[in-house]
């Protein structure tokens, strides 16, 4: 396939992909507490597959 550039294609593609980002990012922003919430929670479970800690000024 050629490329032969149309400036009014271009022009169309271009807006149809800001459109796109714009969504993506509204999206994101609309799902930061899912993913906090998803954060925690694996954080969570990896403090508790850890094995205690021992003290090192023991008696």
């Amino acid at each position: 396939m050629i490329y032969t550039p149309n400036a009014a294609t271009d022009a169309q593609l271009l807006s149809h992909s800001r459109e796109l980002v714009r969504e993506a990012m509204a999206l994101l922003r609309r799902s930061d507490h899912l993913v906090s919430a998803q954060r925690l929670r694996d954080e969570l479970e990896e403090e508790r597959r850890r094995p205690p800690r021992r003290d090192s000024q023991a008696s």
